[in-house]
């Protein structure tokens, strides 16, 4: 055990080594600290009192505490089914490759050695859910809900994460090399799933005009907190919330023997442990190395062979049908899983919202769009270099290349906004103009990738260029949003206020569309060299 406790702090230690080795890492910790700062202290700021003219203090009212309760379970179940269906696939690990090298060759128990695993994943699970605490002021000022509160969420999002992957190395353990368990297992998950959403679901038809109220009650009811481990979990932190002490027992008790249970599972069913845990980290480990080497990562394991070649496209236009079709692969009905999950998140967000007007719905939307625009296929083709010996015109290509990235923005906007907008009841103008101020900022997102990358290339540190990234888009989007603030009152002022919030909001999609091009258009000839090419 000595010498896994020696691996475990040795790992800890250079890890805060190389934070201060490497000054741009150093940066980019201080500026996520300087942000999550930020976001605690712009919350606080909206519970301080306020007083009306006559020296009145206003009281200050906040939604249900049940709301916030049944995102945490929707939120935890769904977490807990994406990482758990991974182990019909290419399993779980929770080790490196240089984890495997050391540990595996020695006369270790594999007992020890999972359990050294586990602590290391743990930790990994806790800063995999650290942007949680970035919804700290939204969620402070709608629930009431305290940092320390926010924290306990937090640790209850890393225990389904851990619990999630446990089971993903369970499954895959169990299923590996029978077709027949696996048909099984996905058949168990499939159907609790659709049981949970049936639970949901079927009270809607007769709710009426109080959808939220009864979705709310569905998913808090008793039959869904027995939901494995993402209700137990959600049981335990809403015991803690509420200083409630049986859910909390409860909870926590139904997630540790469910721990303890899997993990004797796993070390007692199978003798060849070590040949799963090999497969499955070989597998991570692949995959990571070819994301840092830009190549395709999501090829999957057996293929069948339908039709083959793009079949359309002429010149640059061929990289906009070669992304179609890789996007049209990868999607789920019409969407890809990731799209689906935001759009579901906001349309759910305007049930919450749905009398707080468009602009909470539409910056919700426009802020998880920073991080989506930044894993689009189309930036991983400037990596690959045959788009720098097709002889065409480096300006059109480039244009192609956002093209499929573009219409996918409009097809998630017009999806994630227009039901939004009926619940919130706004007029087609206004609903039109949210879609393409979406669609505006999401231009300007896409360009800011595009001049950071042709600015500071790929030999640079990556943590730098996220750094850049996120400045360059703020600086870039918040002109647009002064400009549409501007227009917004002025209409106001001469007597436009049923127009608004449309021509404020028509403002901000003409500023940025102006910006993208001119970023574009500056940026024209970055495909004459393969200088985001890193090999």
């Amino acid at each position: 055990m000595k010498g896994l406790s020696y691996l475990f702090f040795t790992h800890v230690k250079n890890n805060i080594k190389e934070l201060f080795r490497h000054p741009a890492r150093l940066v980019f910790a201080l500026f996520i600290v300087a942000m999550l700062v930020l976001v605690v202290l712009s919350g606080n700021l909206q519970s301080m009192p306020e007083y009306d003219e006559n020296g009145v203090l206003i009281p200050l009212t906040f939604r249900p505490a049940e709301e916030l309760q049944a995102m945490v379970l929707v939120l935890y179940a769904a977490i807990f089914v994406i990482g758990s269906y991974r182990g019909l696939s290419s399993g779980a690990s929770f080790y490196s490759m240089p984890d495997v090298n050391l540990l595996f060759p020695t006369p270790i128990s594999s007992r020890r050695i999972l359990l050294y695993g586990l602590m290391k994943q743990m930790g990994t699970s806790f800063l995999l859910g650290f942007f949680l605490l970035f919804q700290y002021a939204w969620l402070h000022g709608q629930y009431n809900l305290t940092f320390p509160g926010l924290l306990l969420i937090l640790m209850g999002y890393a225990l389904v994460m851990f619990c999630s992957q446990l089971t993903a190395m369970a499954i895959y353990s169990f299923t590996s090399g029978s077709e027949v368990r696996k048909r099984a297992v996905k058949g168990v998950i499939i159907a609790l799933c659709l049981a949970a959403a049936l639970w949901v679901l079927l009270p809607l038809l007769t709710a009426g005009d109080h959808l939220l109220a009864s979705a709310v009650a569905s998913v808090n009811a008793p039959v869904l907190r027995c939901f494995p481990v993402a209700g137990w979990a959600a049981a335990f932190v809403a015991g803690c919330l509420e200083g409630a002490a049986l859910p909390l027992g409860l909870g926590l008790a139904a997630c540790l023997i469910y721990v303890t249970g899997f993990i004797l599972l796993i070390t007692r069913s199978r003798a060849d442990f070590y040949e799963d845990v090999l497969q499955a980290t070989e597998v991570s480990f692949s995959a990571i190395t070819a994301k840092k080497e830009g190549k395709v990562t999501d090829t999957p394991a057996h293929i069948k062979v339908g039709k083959t070649g793009i079949g359309k496209g002429w010149g640059a236009s061929v990289f906009f049908y070669k992304l179609r079709l890789e996007n049209r692969r990868a999607r789920v009905l019409i969407m890809d899983i990731p799209s689906m999950i935001f759009i579901a998140f906001v349309i759910l967000f305007a049930f919450i919202m749905r009398n707080g007007g468009p602009i909470p719905i539409l910056a919700s939307s426009v802020y998880m769009m920073m991080f989506s625009i930044a894993l689009g296929r189309w930036l991983r083709e400037l990596t690959l270099p045959y788009v720098y010996m097709v002889p065409v015109s480096p300006f059109r290509k480039l244009l192609y290349l956002l093209l499929d990235g573009v219409c996918k923005l409009a097809l998630e906007s017009a999806l994630m906004l227009v039901p939004a907008g009926l619940i919130l009841r706004l007029n087609p103008a206004e609903i039109l103009f949210c879609v393409l101020a979406r669609i505006g900022f999401g231009l300007v997102f896409m360009a800011s990738n595009i001049l950071v990358e042709r600015l500071m290339g790929a030999s640079v540190n990556r943590v730098l260029i996220m750094i850049v990234y996120f400045l360059a888009m703020l600086l870039l989007c918040i002109p647009g949003v002064v400009l549409g603030i501007l227009l917004a009152t002025l209409a106001g002022a001469v007597g436009l206020a049923w127009a608004a919030v449309s021509v404020g909001l028509l403002g901000t999609v003409v500023f940025n569309l102006l910006v993208a091009l001119l970023l574009l258009f500056c940026c024209r000839n970055m495909l004459n060299f393969a200088e985001l090419n890193n090999k």
